[in-house]
């Protein structure tokens, strides 16, 4: 596939999530473009091209194969991890947990930008903060996340961060308009609405959270990347809408609980307004939970309207988490 040099690292991105990025091959680039190896044709809007590729040095790219464990837990081994900054966030079953360390030592010898591998241990209150246990090398959490240009700083043990939504947030970006007012209802650290205000022309974004630590980072990110249309707002999505203008747009990204909220959601959108939805769902469930959506829109005199839907990743075995554009009336 042959990208502009200044979109190549996005690109890159997306291939890679959607697993058609050709490991195992060196990338080639000239003055303009950048050729990036896939394995099957994908429109992006870029060009596919035949041409030819150097090998890259064999190495150890699967740290399973460094694990020293019984060979009948080898396959209960972790098949994947987050990797945020210089941090590695693996879950992993009860069966393996007595060789947690030997797993984080054997993650940071193959991913050497790795200094610090953490046991998640899953999210444990109501302000969204992993329940981690650092099982190798530094016993900082505090690390440094990069994604389509932004910075963004943060304690995985303090604040919640998926580094798998960042093509998500680009699509949400994308879809801003010049001199909207958006409310990014369960903000975090602010990736959704720093990536908003960089990539898009927004009035304000207000910014909400209800996790001090996450304001406080968002702060600091939002100086780092210069977004200062970036409002933070400490506090409950219910309890602080009132206070904030109403809204082109709103985000929803809390997949277990952000349907609880629609209702004040819908309320504070002006006519015309999109809601950025997100749920966590067994993909029979959809219709009906949409169904859900539309009704509550009618009992406050609005309609709904679908504009699009996205299966963003999997959850377990049999959930996804979908995200949903819906436009009200």
């Amino acid at each position: 596939m042959v990208v502009p040099k200044k979109k190549a690292e996005p690109v890159r991105r997306r291939l890679l999530e959607k697993g058609i990025l050709r490991k195992g091959l060196k990338v080639k680039a000239d003055s303009k473009s950048v050729y990036l190896p896939v394995t099957q044709r994908i429109d992006l809007g870029y060009p596919v091209e035949k041409s030819e590729f150097e090998e890259l040095e064999e190495q150890v790219g699967d740290y399973r194969t460094l694990t020293d464990v019984p060979d009948e837990l080898r396959p209960l081994l972790p098949s994947s991890y987050d990797t945020v900054g210089s941090v590695a966030i693996v879950k992993m079953s009860e069966e393996v947990m007595e060789y947690a360390q030997h797993i984080g030592k054997a993650i940071m010898a193959v991913q050497k930008s790795i200094r610090t591998v953490c046991v998640d241990f899953g999210i444990e209150d109501r302000i969204r903060r992993r329940n981690i246990r650092v099982v190798a090398g530094d016993k900082n959490t505090e690390t440094v996340h990069k994604e389509y240009g932004l910075t963004f700083k943060l304690d995985v043990s303090k604040v919640f961060f998926s580094p798998r939504l960042a093509s998500e947030r680009e699509i949400v970006a994308k879809a801003v308009r010049p001199g909207e007012v958006v409310v990014d209802m369960f903000a975090g650290i602010g990736p959704f609405s720093i990536m908003i205000a960089k990539m898009s022309s927004p009035k304000a974004v207000y910014a909400i959270d209800v996790n001090p630590d996450a304001i406080r980072y968002m702060n600091e990110n939002i100086a780092l990347n210069k977004t200062d249309v970036v409002r933070p707002v400490l506090g409950d999505s219910r309890e602080v809408l009132a206070s904030i203008e109403p809204a082109d747009r709103v985000v929803m990204n809390l997949p277990h609980e952000a349907h609880k909220y629609v209702d004040v959601a819908i309320d504070h959108l002006r006519p015309g307004g999109v809601m950025h939805f997100y749920d966590v769902l067994e993909e029979p469930g959809i219709d009906a939970r949409l169904e859900e959506i539309s009704a509550l829109a009618r009992s406050r005199g609005r309609t709904m309207k679908e504009l699009a839907r996205r299966k963003v990743k999997s959850y377990s075995p049999t959930l996804n988490v979908y995200g949903f554009d819906l436009a009200f009336f």
